[in-house]
């Protein structure tokens, strides 16, 4: 494995599982090695990689998860398409959320309002700006809903990609993705990706699974993206992500 100096979780599936509680102890455990590890600009100790979080998540959601965790280091939410700095308690747009993709994304969610929220469980993610995301309780509703939403996005939004999870589904620009968001993330940082290591656990995380230095997925994740990862762990959701932090430990120690 090469030395990674930017360890990046996602969090669904990876820090926590939807609707249920926290592992409180497991994230407990990586806010150690995160305070450990320091920042990029003051590391504590060059063996620990330094956390940060990218998650599909909103950024009210994304940065709470950020303060739990005790991280310094930027965070990304809404799959890249924005950055929040803990420390300084800035937000930043990534350069690629346009106007015009605005228009786009809107126009995705007021068909998420009129063909999929009727009858059903399902809800719409307000909190996002620039994505149109939807998630509900029940897995067969997404199931239902997804051929749907790709069906009216390729005739309609081609410009538009439809991501899913068991209980979610988000529709977003392939120029915004997780992939080019860890990319901006480290030109800001001034970490390559070949310094980088992610883990994710559905179809949107691929990408950046696959253009990291190494790229893990929990025992949880959906059979599609383990094909795609270096390294599938053993356990789930936050032991699954811890047991991956310690792994890229164990090798920067060997290499310090």
């Amino acid at each position: 494995m090469p030395r990674i100096r930017l360890f990046v979780s996602d969090i669904d599936g990876c820090l926590a599982a939807p609707y249920t509680p926290y592992d409180l102890d497991t994230l407990h455990t990586l806010a150690t090695y995160a305070h450990k590890a320091g920042s990029m600009e003051a590391r504590a100790d060059a063996a620990l990689p330094v956390l940060s979080l990218c998650s599909g998540r909103p950024y009210s959601y994304v940065e709470a998860m950020a303060q739990v965790l005790g991280l310094t280091t930027p965070v990304l939410f809404e799959s890249g398409a924005g950055m929040f700095d803990p420390v300084a308690a800035q937000t930043t747009w990534h350069p690629a959320f346009t106007p015009e993709l605005q228009e786009q994304v809107a126009a995705m969610r007021d068909w998420f309002a009129r063909e999929a929220v009727p009858g059903t469980k399902i809800s719409i993610d307000y909190g996002k700006r620039a994505q149109a995301g939807i998630v509900t309780p029940d897995p067969d509703e997404i199931k239902a809903v997804r051929p749907r939403a790709i069906a009216f996005a390729e005739k309609h939004l081609p410009d538009l990609k439809v991501c899913t999870t068991d209980v979610s589904i988000d529709v977003i620009s392939p120029a915004i993705t997780k992939e080019v968001g860890l990319q901006w993330l480290g030109d800001h940082l001034d970490v390559g990706l070949g310094e980088m290591a992610f883990i994710g656990d559905t179809d949107g995380d691929i990408e950046a699974i696959q253009a990291v230095a190494y790229g893990f997925a929990p025992a949880n994740a959906h059979d599609i993206v383990k094909a795609q990862a270096d390294y599938v762990t053993e356990k789930a959701v936050a032991a699954g992500t811890l047991e991956a932090y310690r792994r890229c430990v164990a090798s920067c120690k060997q290499s310090v």
